[in-house]
C-alpha cells in the first residue's frame, strides 16, 4: 500500500486506513453497506465528519453496538439528489448483481465534483482461495461444516431462506465474490458517470493468512509479517478513488 497513514489514522494498511486518509473535516458522507458501523464510528472520533450510515441487511442494522445513525434501505438510497460531498462503499460492490443500478444511485446523491472511495477484492494468483466462494464451488461441504460450526437452522436462515435477499453475504442473484482487475473497476467506474482518479491497494498473502487463521494455525504467521505483506504489496485487494463527473 503505497498511501501513507496519518498520525491519527485509527487503521492499518487495509480498506479503512485507506478511505480515512480521504475524508475531508466537516464534510457531509455517506458509507454505503456499513455493516455494523465500526467504521463510520471511527471515523467520527477522530474527525469532524457528518457521516451516516445505509445498509440492506437489516439483522445487522439492528444489532447495531456503536449506536450511530444507520437506515435500513432495499433499493433507492433514501437521500436526496446531490446531497453528500463523500461516498464510501468499501467491500461491497462485489456482493451486489446490478452494480450499475447502485453506482446510478450512489452518483445521485453525491453533489457534482463529489468523491467515491470504493474498495474490492483484487484479482490475483491467489483469488481461487477465496472462502467467500467456498458455499457456491462446494455447496454440500460448506453446508456440512456449517451446520456442524452452527445449526441446521442456522444454516437455513442465512444461506437457504435469508429475508434480506442474500446468500451469506452475497446478493441471491449474484451468486458470486468477485473479484476486480484495475481495468474491469475503471470501466464499470466510467460507465457510471465517474473518473477514477486514483488507485492503491495491499497485501500479495492475505487469502493464504486467512486460510491459516481458520485452519487455526495462524500464530505461526507473526503480526509483523502480515503488516509488511499489507504495507509492501498492492495484489489482494484494490483501494480506488474516483469523482463524479
Amino acid at each position: 500500500m503505497q498511501t501513507c497513514l496519518s498520525s491519527n489514522n485509527p487503521f492499518s494498511y487495509d480498506r479503512y486506513g485507506y478511505a480515512f486518509e480521504h475524508l475531508a473535516d466537516k464534510s457531509k458522507c455517506l458509507d454505503y453497506g456499513c455493516y455494523d458501523a465500526m467504521f463510520l464510528h471511527k471515523c467520527k472520533e477522530k474527525k469532524a465528519l457528518n457521516y451516516i450510515g445505509i445498509d440492506k441487511n437489516k439483522d445487522i442494522v439492528l444489532q447495531n453496538p456503536y449506536k450511530e445513525q444507520i437506515f435500513v434501505f432495499e433499493d433507492k438510497i433514501p437521500f436526496t439528489d446531490n446531497e453528500f460531498d463523500c461516498v464510501t462503499i468499501l467491500d461491497v460492490i462485489e456482493h451486489i448483481y446490478d452494480q450499475d443500478k447502485v453506482l446510478k444511485e450512489i452518483s445521485r446523491v453525491l453533489k457534482k465534483d463529489g468523491l467515491l472511495i470504493i474498495t474490492v477484492p483484487k484479482k490475483n494468483i491467489f483469488s481461487f482461495l477465496d472462502l467467500g466462494n467456498f458455499k457456491f464451488t462446494f455447496p454440500t461441504l460448506h453446508k456440512y461444516f456449517y451446520i456442524l460450526q452452527h445449526s441446521r437452522k442456522e444454516y437455513n436462515y442465512r444461506y437457504i431462506n435469508n429475508p434480506n435477499g442474500l446468500i451469506g453475504d452475497v446478493e441471491r442473484e449474484k451468486r458470486w465474490h468477485q473479484h476486480f482487475s484495475e481495468i474491469e473497476l475503471k470501466d464499470l467506474l466510467e460507465n457510471n458517470s465517474f473518473i477514477l482518479e486514483e488507485c492503491d491497494g495491499s497485501c500479495l498473502f492475505q487469502r493464504v493468512f486467512i486460510i491459516l487463521d481458520q485452519l487455526k494455525l495462524g500464530k505461526i504467521i507473526p503480526n509483523k509479517l502480515r503488516v509488511v505483506d499489507a504495507k509492501k504489496f498492492r495484489a489482494s485487494n484494490l483501494f480506488c478513488k474516483a469523482k463524479k463527473i
